[in-house]
């Protein structure tokens, strides 16, 4: 079968489904023999060079962001008017179907979500790459427990001054879309997928969604006229803070807003620690006629607290291999007068004498920042009992792709080692989970997730990684 016209390398085996810009296709790479998710474009839109102008972008966007939690592309190009993506194939569940599931998720199992797609996106963010497109379908989970943010259909670079969006033209999902993308008067920046985001939040604590019509035009002068609701009128078991956090989230003023991911990963984690929000000043942010109130400066964060944040701790880690056991009373005093990540990490990176292993532990700690250390980001733990109750015919089939080509290779000893570490935690059925997820595995840290995820108590997964991680290191 073979609908469009691709490249001969490519053998479609059938149709995975339509996005806002064409068909999605399982087709098999004659070439390399593997099975790829085929994007092309609409024919409609083929020969409108600003539809092919972000169809590019597209690829070019996925491309860039190379990160284990980032959908990315094999190949892109265009052959007689035709223009594809190539992209990795993996079966996975979408917040959408998980939702339509349970109907709603607990404040916690909300918070961890968010934690999670916030940290993604700041990774985009940072590439100098908007999504404008965040909603729970293009939020999934792989069957490995690896996050993915899927579909990057309507990225833009943040430094693309060709003025790919066209007049008129609104871009988004109309019941998660920014005012901003929907007026298109102002440029659209990384505020626009915290409004998103928030959106999301607000979908999946509630099971509803913020704005509601009886058609796109009519969601979308909500977006823009409408005070936000208190998702307290859906669920009232929710907190304040939370709804103060979403408040700001969906500020219709983009200067109301979070600024940054970063800015808002702090209130997330300070609403999860459950710490006393109701104290400082508060000031409407969606409109006169809001039906709640957020903090004008956002919500005090504790730094100090280093056992409750096992990010400090891998750092305190990393560091200790270069300056010995001062590293943890260091991280402990740095984390508390630190104003950001980034200043932390160079504060502590002033206490290695040598250049290099400065800038090592540097890109160790980025990759702390993006992704908890080595390894991508998985389930969160809170969400775990929801996805183990799943049945496997939700699953839906979905492109994504890990970023690494290589099949993993181990020798025997490794294997062996990985085998006992999980055994001591779950007993003999670990070779038959070892083996089984080697052959799905791309790389070591792909393959530990994995695993980790059949061990039930979250210490013992966490020391199940750590034991990995230090042999790794010492090979």
């Amino acid at each position: 079968m073979k609908p469009v016209c691709v490249p001969e390398k490519y053998e479609i085996l059938g149709e995975l489904g339509v996005g806002g810009m064409g068909q999605v296709y399982h087709a098999r790479d004659r070439v390399l023999d593997r099975e790829v998710a085929l994007k092309v474009l609409a024919n409609q839109y083929a020969l409108h060079t600003e539809f092919v102008q972000r169809f590019q972008t597209e690829a070019r966007a996925a491309a860039r962001l190379n990160h284990p939690n980032i959908v990315q592309i094999y190949d892109f190009g265009e052959t007689d008017r035709s223009h594809y993506l190539a992209m990795e194939l993996v079966r996975g569940k979408t917040l959408k179907t998980e939702l339509k599931r349970v109907g709603r998720f607990s404040e916690l199992q909300t918070l961890d979500l968010a934690l999670v797609i916030c940290r993604t996106l700041e990774v985009a963010h940072r590439a100098g790459i908007v999504h404008r497109d965040i909603k729970p379908d293009n939020l999934m989970f792989t069957e490995q427990g690896v996050f993915k943010l899927v579909d990057l259909g309507l990225a833009k670079c943040l430094h693309d001054d060709s003025g790919n969006t066209m007049t008129g033209q609104s871009l988004g999902t109309p019941h998660f879309i920014s005012p901003e993308q929907i007026t298109g008067d102002r440029p659209i920046d990384p505020r626009a997928d915290v409004y998103s985001l928030g959106a999301t939040i607000f979908n999946l604590a509630t099971g509803r969604v913020p704005f509601d019509g009886s058609s796109g035009p009519h969601i979308m002068a909500r977006h823009l006229n409408d005070p936000l609701p208190d998702p307290r009128s859906y669920e009232p078991q929710l907190s304040e803070g939370f709804c103060q956090v979403v408040g700001r989230m969906m500020a219709k003023d983009p200067d109301h807003r979070y600024s940054s991911m970063v800015d808002l990963e702090q209130d997330l984690l300070e609403l999860k620690r459950g710490v006393d929000q109701s104290s400082g000043a508060s000031e409407p942010i969606a409109s006169p006629n809001a039906v709640f109130t957020v903090p004008s400066q956002g919500l005090k964060v504790s730094h100090t607290i280093i056992s409750d944040d096992e990010s400090l701790k891998k750092v305190a880690r990393r560091l200790a291999d270069y300056i010995g056991p001062m590293a943890k009373i260091l991280v402990r005093k740095a984390w508390s007068k630190a104003a950001n990540w980034e200043n932390f990490t160079r504060k502590l990176a002033e206490h290695i004498p040598d250049a290099d292993d400065r800038k090592a532990f540097l890109r160790i700690c980025q990759r702390i920042d993006e992704g908890g250390g080595t390894s991508a980001l998985v389930y969160p733990s809170s969400f775990m009992s929801i996805l183990t109750r799943s049945n496997v015919s939700d699953s839906r089939t979905i492109s994504v792709a890990t970023g690494v080509d290589a099949a993993l290779s181990l020798n025997e000893a490794e294997i062996s080692r990985i085998v006992n570490l999980l055994a001591n935690r779950i007993g003999p059925v670990a070779r038959t989970l070892v083996h089984r997820e080697i052959g799905k595995s791309r790389c070591l840290e792909q393959l530990v997730s994995s695993l980790a995820l059949s061990i039930a108590d979250e210490t013992e997964r966490d020391a199940f990684t750590d034991e990995i991680a230090s042999d790794s290191k010492n090979v």
